[in-house]
C-alpha cells in the first residue's frame, strides 16, 4: 500500500487491515517446552493429557481406621460394634488402603472403651475410600490447545504426571526510545531534559499481557542511527514500538526508517490522541511508531498493538 502521510483511518478498519497484512507475511506464534511447575498464566500450544491417574492406587480419605465394612454391620447407638486392634488398621489421609480393607470410618466417629473401639454406625463399602483415577484417569484431557493456564490447573497437570508441557512463546517486542532531549531517568535532570519513561510504562504494559519486551538504548534524532536501531531491533524481536518521532516535524523519522526496511500499512489514526500512529511492517514483524505523549502512547498500544 502507497505511503500516504496522517490519513484519518477509522480505527476499526485500520486495526483489521494490519493484521490482514501481517498474517500474510507469515506471521505467527513461536512454541517452546516449559516446566509445568513454571507455567501458570501461559498459554497451551496444544492439548494437555494426563500420563498417570490422580490418585494413582487406592487411598485412604480420612484419618481413622481403615478395615473391612462387613465388620461393622448391624452397629447401632444401643448395641455398637466392638472392633479389637487385629480388626482394623490405624490410616492417615493419604495412606494407601491396607490389604483386605474396603472402607475407612473417620477418627471423630470412633469411641474407645477398655481398649477396644467402639462403633455407633456401620460403615459402608468404599466409604472414606479415593479409588484410582477419581480425579483425573490416565489419558484424559486436562486442557485443550491454547488454553491460559490458571493455578488450578498447574495442580491438575502436576497431579496427572505432567512435568513439561509446549506452550506458546511469549513474544518479544522491543522498544526503542528516540530523541535528542531524552535522558535516562534521573533526579537532577538539565533545562531542556526530559526524563525518559515511556519505555518503562510500555514494558509494564507488555508484561501484564504476557509479552517480554525489550528496552533499547535511547537513539538520537538522527535517520541513520534510527533505521540502524529499527534493523538491529527486527532481528532479535517479534514485534518493535518505535518512540517518538511518528509526527511530521523535522526530526520525526519513525515512518523514514520503517519505510526504509519495510512498509507502511497506515500513518495516521482516527484516535485521539494518538493520531499520528504508524503502522509498519518489516519482513513479517510488526512495526509500531507510536507518538512521544505517554498517554498516546497507551491508547495506541491498547487499541492496536494489543
Amino acid at each position: 500500500m502507497k505511503h500516504q502521510y496522517l490519513i484519518n483511518t477509522p480505527l476499526d478498519t485500520a486495526v483489521l487491515e494490519y493484521i490482514k497484512e501481517i498474517q500474510n507475511t507469515g506471521t505467527t506464534h513461536g512454541t517452546e517446552t516449559i516446566s509445568v511447575c513454571e507455567s501458570c498464566g501461559r498459554v497451551t500450544a496444544n492439548a494437555v493429557y494426563a500420563k498417570i491417574c490422580s490418585p494413582h492406587y487406592t487411598a485412604c480419605a480420612m484419618d481413622g481406621i481403615a478395615l473391612k465394612s462387613s465388620l461393622t454391620f448391624g452397629a447401632a447407638q444401643t448395641s455398637p460394634v466392638q472392633l479389637s486392634s487385629c480388626d482394623y488398621t490405624e490410616v492417615d489421609t493419604g495412606d494407601p488402603l491396607p490389604y483386605g480393607a474396603d472402607c475407612v470410618v473417620m477418627v471423630e466417629d470412633l469411641v474407645e472403651s477398655s481398649g477396644k473401639i467402639l462403633l455407633h454406625d456401620s460403615a459402608v463399602p468404599w466409604q472414606n475410600v479415593r479409588q484410582i483415577g477419581e480425579d483425573i484417569c490416565a489419558g484424559d484431557m486436562i486442557l485443550p490447545s491454547y488454553s491460559e493456564i490458571t493455578p488450578a490447573a498447574v495442580g491438575a497437570m502436576l497431579a496427572g504426571g505432567v512435568l513439561n508441557i509446549l506452550a506458546v512463546k511469549r513474544p518479544v517486542v522491543g522498544i526503542i526510545p528516540t530523541g535528542d532531549e531524552i535522558i535516562p531517568p534521573c533526579d537532577n535532570p538539565k533545562d531542556g531534559d526530559i526524563i525518559e519513561f515511556n519505555s518503562s510504562i510500555f514494558k509494564g504494559i507488555l508484561e501484564t499481557w504476557g509479552a517480554s519486551a525489550l528496552v533499547y538504548p535511547i537513539v538520537k534524532d538522527d535517520r541513520d542511527l534510527i533505521v540502524s536501531a529499527l534493523k538491529s531491533a527486527v532481528s532479535e524481536c517479534d514485534a518493535v514500538i518505535l518512540n517518538a518521532g511518528s509526527s511530521a516535524g523535522r526530526e520525526d523519522f519513525s515512518a523514514y526508517a520503517i519505510e526504509n526496511i519495510g512498509k507502511i500499512i497506515y500513518h495516521g489514526i482516527a484516535i485521539k490522541p494518538g493520531k499520528p500512529a504508524v503502522l509498519g511492517i518489516c519482513g513479517n514483524v510488526p512495526v509500531l511508531g507510536v507518538p512521544g505523549y505517554p498517554v498516546s502512547g497507551i491508547i495506541v498500544l491498547e487499541h492496536i498493538l494489543k
